[in-house]
């Protein structure tokens, strides 16, 4: 009796799976430039923080269900921006955890939307003997596409914060982080 109770849940569960209502399960990996782009306000006018590029990496895990899917992501990231007029530099190390709503088109291109947690693991730098450091607000939204060939990925990605960090530093004001990332990735 056991033997049928088995043999009918197997055949459930394997005409579920064929039938699209199980998920696909899918991990990869992805690493790429990450292009930052700063909109500093201050009192003090001529600080200007230039934008910069850096580099991140990360895993993925997608579940699908046909064209649409979820896809959470871990993705570290290290940028590094100067500060013009005080000679000196910040550094910044965070750790993202987008969880992305996804749409795949013609079977290849993927839309992704959908909301990205922030933790700065390091957001400090020195110039003219201030020492500066971020706070960045924890939470952002993240809009991109992935083009998926075989088990290789080409992916472009906004990433955008819904409010103005605060700076710390020589002056304080407020700063409005967003990040552009290009990667390539491996699915397994």
């Amino acid at each position: 009796m056991r033997r049928y109770i088995l043999l009918l849940a197997a055949l459930m569960l394997t005409t579920y799976a064929s039938a699209g209502i199980l998920p696909k399960l899918q991990f990869g990996l992805r690493a790429g430039m990450d292009y930052q782009v700063n909109d500093f306000k201050s009192a003090i006018e001529e600080i200007d923080l230039k934008s910069s590029t850096g580099w991140f990496g990360g895993a993925h895990a997608t579940l699908s269900w046909g064209m649409l899917g979820i896809r959470p992501e871990l993705i570290y990231s290290q940028n590094k921006f100067d500060i013009e007029s005080l000679d000196g530099s910040v550094k910044m190390n965070k750790v993202d955890l987008p969880i992305l709503l996804q749409m795949k088109l013609l079977g290849l291109v993927a839309v992704q939307v959908g909301p990205t947690f922030n933790l700065m693991t390091n957001t400090s730098g020195s110039g003219e003997g201030a020492v500066w450091d971020i706070k960045r607000p924890s939470m952002g939204y993240a809009v991109g596409a992935e083009v998926e060939i075989w088990k290789i990925s080409i992916s472009a990605r906004y990433n955008g914060s819904f409010k103005k960090s605060e700076v710390f530093g020589y002056t304080t004001g407020e700063n409005k982080i967003s990040t552009i990332q290009l990667g390539i990735g491996y699915n397994f």
